[in-house]
């Protein structure tokens, strides 16, 4: 009896790991296709514009991977028939080879389209037939187990033994499904292993970078490595632009940002610096990617110039761009170049980036968004003369020179034919979708002389522009440079205070107007920074937002702030206070939802004890995930709070909709109660009158920010508001002064 319940288990095992195993290997198929289905959207654009030459050049590399076995490139016309097969492929593993196909639109019409072809294998094709056959003789085996059991069973003088084995069979079925759900549970992320894209980066020719979405390498090639004469320990974790020489560092972070912001493939070229300080001359072709799991990473596929273009001429394809026939990055420094070495004009390049563009990908999808650039490069051919180039240098940002005489006139009047031509909706298909651009202009020899840094100039006044408001035009004036600096060193102390964990809160207590208790906590992000002490929010909230570093940093607060509230809970012995923190558009999403919600629980804290403030910003980023991300947050048990309300986008529509909790009055209003002016005091009055009378309607309880004095909290008490905040009870102070000053009080 014993013997039948040990080889009853035994056959549920084996069926148990087999089913895994299928599992997993049906998984690492996956990830493969999605690694070549990148790889070949990565290399049709450069296959499209490039001669016969560069093409053999290109397919062979891709051969030379461990994961690509054959390829294929056909066009229409028949004159291009490529087919290039890894030496060692036998005819055998042909036959067993998976395939992916990508369109190829040749930027020359006579070429027509075509067709690329990945035949690659299967990685989980000998596991699969190997745990098939496990699985159906653990099968076989537990048919025939069954089939015996009743005989054994009729005999009662193994009745008893046959309980003892029952449970004994029980507890080991329970131990093998811990360890089942361990083992699960323990499976490496996609990302960052090197098997997340085959063998990839295993590949001694193959130039591949993976890089985070905040720009530090993840995982490289042994064939960057070599070329660099890097180490793979010491280049882990090191920001893409280390890697990259002084004069385009400040474009790979725009590319970078521009990548994160608008989810469009980047390409173009740049100087790589190798390990030894040489340089050399690189192009690029970097797109988003995704993991099974989630997660984001950026994947840049590198080709030393002279290796794919050798022999290509001045005006060879390798220099347009395949989406809209105009020049690519290259071809557009090579023309600025040109233009440059004639002396005695004035040479000026305009920079056209699009607002918001990861808005119109998001809300009608890439293909649309692709129509859109077409579009827009159709209306403005017009405008543009025999005298001026214009290019794409990669996803939604464009380029334009001009020189010669009356080039600064001409400058103007392009961005203004630039304006005009994104005035009216782009219709595509049935949707209209409506958009802007921020124009920047720089001139030689006014502000540069070298091609490189003209472009460079006209980035940062676009830059500029976007955080002026956007859609406009700005030409550059040299203390942007300033500008620029004090920018860069916000992102260092942004990626230092998520790596050495340096973000905080700091606890500013919310108070009732009628008996002057403490009934909560707001707690307020700052950097406590080793060198520079406190650095607050209006130094790098918006820029954190921009680089996406508002993710990692929020997620780092928002723990800390629950840790501090619960030691003030206890210092107060009260369990009913509130917490409230505050939420970007930009956080608003299902991820960081979740993640509070672990949080909370792990801190044993009620979630109907936090109050999520968001602002009226959201309202211009109204999408289904910002209403599904609040929507998660009130389904949790958490209130919602409406701050500087009356400042910026006002909706009672949005309001009602949104089902706020709690509306704050903003502290300008507050402090302009008690003005010198009397008209502008009566003025605030009015306007927090106002705000009174929404809430009431609302059903919203309100508080009052900014009260300095206690002429200032009469006032708004008096008015309608049941809670104060500010100066008059306390500063935003530490977790530790917090505890000193209640311990105190």
């Amino acid at each position: 009896m014993l013997a039948l319940s040990c080889g009853v288990t035994l056959a549920c095992a084996m069926v148990l790991t087999a089913l895994f195993g299928l599992w997993v290997g049906e998984k690492r198929r996956i990830e493969t296709n999605d690694y070549i289905a990148g790889l070949a959207n990565v290399s049709a654009p450069t296959i499209a514009a490039a001669d016969i030459e560069a093409i053999g050049v290109i397919a062979a590399a891709l051969v030379d991977t461990s994961v690509v076995k054959k390829l294929e490139i056909r066009n229409q016309t028949g004159l291009l028939d490529l087919i290039v097969t890894d030496g060692n492929l036998s005819g055998r593993q042909e036959r067993h080879l998976l395939t992916h196909t990508q369109t190829i639109v040749f930027t020359n019409p006579a070429d027509g389209t075509g067709e690329l072809t990945l035949y690659f294998s299967d990685p989980s094709l000998l596991s699969t037939w190997i745990l098939r056959g496990v699985c159906l003789i653990a099968i076989a085996a537990l048919g025939l187990l069954m089939w015996r059991a009743p005989t054994v069973l009729a005999d009662s003088t193994f009745k008893r033994e046959l309980l003892e084995a029952r449970n004994k069979r029980r507890r080991r079925l329970s131990k093998l499904n811990r360890f089942s759900r361990y083992f699960a549970a323990s499976e490496p992320k996609a990302l960052p292993e090197a098997n997340a894209f085959g063998e990839l980066f295993e590949s001694e020719t193959e130039m591949v970078v993976l890089i985070s979405v905040s720009g530090q390498i993840v995982d490289a090639s042994h064939g960057w490595l070599s070329a660099g004469g890097y180490r793979r320990e010491n280049v882990l974790n090191v920001h893409m632009t280390e890697f990259i020489a002084d004069s385009d560092r400040r474009m790979i972070a725009d590319r970078l940002e521009r990548m994160r912001s608008s989810s469009l493939a980047q390409a173009g070229t740049l100087k790589y610096l190798r390990a030894d300080g040489s340089r050399v001359d690189i192009w690029f072709s970097a797109l988003p990617v995704a993991t099974p799991d989630g997660d984001h990473f950026i994947l840049a596929v590198i080709r030393e110039i002279p290796e794919i273009s050798a022999s290509a001429h001045e005006n060879a394809p390798l220099l347009t761009d395949p989406l809209t026939g105009l020049l690519n990055r290259m071809g557009f420094e090579r023309a600025l170049d040109h233009l440059l070495a004639s002396p005695g004009q004035d040479v000026i390049c305009v920079l056209v980036d699009f607002d918001r563009f990861k808005t119109v990908i998001d809300h009608h999808g890439f293909q649309k968004g692709e129509e859109v650039l077409r579009g827009f490069v159709k209306r403005l051919t017009p405008a543009l003369d025999e005298r001026s180039y214009a290019a794409r240098l990669g996803g939604d940002e464009f380029a334009f020179v001009l020189a010669g005489a009356e080039a600064k006139a001409r400058a103007e009047a392009l961005a203004n034919a630039i304006h005009d031509a994104i005035y009216l909706p782009f219709t595509v298909k049935t949707a209209s979708i409506t958009t802007n651009v921020s124009i920047g202009i720089a001139s030689a020899p006014d502000h540069a002389t070298d091609g490189r840094n003209l472009l460079r100039l006209a980035t940062i006044a676009v830059s500029v522009q976007k955080k002026a408001g956007r859609h406009g035009t700005l030409w550059f004036e040299p203390e942007m440079f300033t500008n620029t600096r004090k920018r860069a060193q916000t992102e260092a102390d942004l990626r230092r205070g998520i790596e050495e964990n340096l973000f905080e809160p700091h606890f500013q207590p919310i108070i009732s107007l009628a008996s002057g208790a403490t009934i909560g906590f707001e707690a307020l992000i700052r950097i406590n920074h080793p060198e520079k002490g406190v650095i607050m929010p209006g130094e790098f909230i918006a820029i954190a937002e921009e680089t996406e570093q508002i993710a990692p940093a929020g997620r780092q607060f928002f723990a800390k702030a629950l840790a501090g509230f619960r030691q003030i809970s206890k210092q107060l012995r009260n369990d009913a206070l509130d917490l409230a923190v505050n939420l970007s558009p930009v956080q608003l999403t299902p991820d960081m939802v979740d993640f509070m919600a672990e949080k909370l629980d792990a801190f044993g804290i009620d979630p109907a004890r936090l109050t999520v403030e968001i602002t009226e910003a959201v309202f211009l980023e109204d999408s289904d995930r910002i209403r599904g991300s609040l929507q998660k947050l009130r389904l949790l048990g958490c209130r919602l709070a409406l701050d500087d309300f009356g400042t910026g986008y006002s909706s009672l529509s949005y309001l009602s909709r949104l089902q706020v909790d709690v509306i704050k009055i903003d502290q300008s209003f507050t402090r302009n109660l008690t003005d010198p002016d009397a008209a502008v005091a009566s003025r605030s009055r009015r306007l927090i009158e106002g705000i009174a009378a929404i809430s009431l309607n609302m059903g919203c309880q309100m508080v009052a920010e900014g009260v300095e004095n206690e002429e200032q909290a009469r006032q708004v008490h008096a008015i309608g508001a049941q809670y104060g905040q500010g100066y008059l009870y306390s500063r935003p102070l530490p977790l530790a002064d917090t505890i000193i000053r209640l311990s105190a009080g």
